[in-house]
């Protein structure tokens, strides 16, 4: 297997690393335009282990990969929250969170009022159905489904076997009725998987008769915990043979206490306890093989892309609403900011669209205003990010623009190309070298010679940010 890492990658590299069957071919579409349908695939907790990002050597991605490799990959992508429900209301919203106030998780019914409290913003799909799109989802598309009113058509998730889905009668290896967390093999075939029951869906949706162009989301939930899979998944990876991240001992130590307060996640396995009790390499194999399998579940959906014909007319956005610790600083969660939390997959595919890889830092922001664009639509001038058409299908440049992700009010990353500088709400800062550290293993906030890169980053964080909503602070 090609790894490919995130400071050193090429198109020629993620090409070889890949097979383009079942999937846009590069040749066929580049230079081409005419995108009219919008196909938005988001997938729950996919850290940057898929091949095209390079980060994990043992990932099995070949239908993303493929993707990646027939359009343009972002390898620098960041959420704008590490955490569902915040990122999903920025992506759709086109808003930061510091402009709407959702901070944490936020209900369905109180994402739309929470939003128009803060800007007269139509929601990504409200605004392409106001432009004569018929908009339908599936899945986990905002944090709970998707709320009234957003879509024409939409299915929630599976009652039968609730959110994250099915479960066994009882847990495998982690009790805990505070998080979903658990892990093993669960159910016995895929077509009980909701994703696999999501996928089945829609590409069903996508050989339909289309009188109006489209939009279509898809909410994948794997590889979000519990992480269960049918066995077959799991012996895809033997547990003997599986690369672990890499550890630093003490690695907590040159960290402020707000970070260790902020990232504190007692409802989950510590590190401690995964490795006295020999389940971290058991860990690794669920989360492997949920990658494994949510990618099948794509290659499901683009097979009937190419089968419908439609992989002429429609624009492809592939993205994840998070990233997540798989033992790194620690800890397996989400909810830091840190590099595992808010880096994130992004691509973009189909008619028009170059193949290419991107390394400058972008943010699911940024989706909004780059997909109605090559939509060909009016722009929407409360989007707060900006549209990547002129990168996508022309390969202009953009200027470099650090991204801001917020985790809990007051606490910001800002992460441009070479560093990553986090202040918290206490005043408390941390501050990595990119290049010589991608692991973040130094935190440099109090070396002196960096103090005008500190100064830079800070200029980005919000000067007024709205009060949380969920607090009413």
């Amino acid at each position: 297997m090609v790894r490919v890492s995130r400071r050193d990658f090429s198109i020629g590299a993620l090409l070889s690393a890949t097979m383009l069957s079942g999937c846009f071919r590069a040749g066929q579409i580049a230079g081409t335009t005419g995108a009219k349908n919008l196909l938005l695939i988001i997938i729950d907790d996919l850290n940057d282990w898929v091949t095209a990002l390079g980060d994990h050597p043992q990932v099995q991605t070949p239908h993303i990969d493929a993707l990646a490799a027939s359009g343009t990959v972002f390898t620098n992508a960041h959420a704008q929250a590490p955490i569902c429900g915040p990122s999903r209301a920025s992506l759709f919203s086109g808003l930061y969170p510091a402009q709407t106030g959702i901070y944490g998780q936020i209900k369905d019914a109180d994402l739309g009022p929470a939003v128009a409290a803060a800007s007269p913003t139509l929601l990504l799909p409200q605004y392409l159905r106001s432009h004569g799109f018929y908009t339908a989802g599936r899945g986990k598309v905002s944090h709970q489904g998707g709320q009234e009113g957003m879509f024409d058509e939409y299915h929630p998730r599976s009652e039968k076997n609730g959110d994250y889905g099915p479960k066994p009668d009882t847990r495998i290896k982690w009790d805990s009725d505070k998080t979903h967390t658990d892990w093993g093999a669960h159910p016995d075939t895929d077509a009980e998987m909701i994703d696999h029951i999501t996928a089945t869906w829609g590409a069903e949706f996508l050989q339909r008769d289309h009188s109006q162009p489209f939009m279509l989301a898809l909410g994948f939930v794997r590889p979000h915990v519990p992480w269960y899979v049918p066995q077959h998944w799991l012996d895809k990876f033997p547990l003997d043979d599986i690369e672990m991240p890499k550890l630093r001992a003490n690695d907590l130590a040159d960290v402020p206490q707000a970070a260790r307060d902020l990232t504190a996640v007692p409802q989950m396995p510590t590190l401690e306890w995964a490795m006295e009790n020999k389940e971290w390499r058991p860990i690794m194999q669920a989360y492997l093989a949920s990658i494994a399998f949510v990618d099948h579940c794509v290659g499901m959906v683009m097979e009937s892309v190419q089968a419908s014909g439609r992989a002429d007319d429609t624009l492809v956005c592939l993205a994840s609403d998070n990233g997540y610790h798989l033992g790194e600083k620690q800890r397996f969660a989400k909810m830091s900011l840190w590099e595992r939390s808010t880096r994130v997959p992004l691509m973009f595919a189909g008619p028009g669209i170059r193949p290419q890889v991107i390394t400058d830092p972008v943010g699911l922001i940024d989706i909004y205003p780059t997909a109605i664009d090559i939509l060909g639509l009016p722009t929407n001038t409360e989007n707060a990010g900006r549209s990547l058409a002129p990168v996508l299908t022309q390969g202009q440049a953009l200027p470099v623009e650090p991204q801001v992700s917020v985790y809990g009010e007051g606490n910001y990353a800002v992460i441009d190309p070479n560093h990553r500088y986090i202040r918290y709400a206490d005043g408390s800062e941390e501050l990595y070298d990119l290049e010589k550290d991608p692991d973040e293993w130094v935190n440099l906030a109090n070396d002196q010679s960096l103090a005008p890169v500190k100064e830079r980053l800070r200029t980005y964080i919000p000067a007024n940010p709205r009060a949380d909503v969920m607090t009413g602070r």
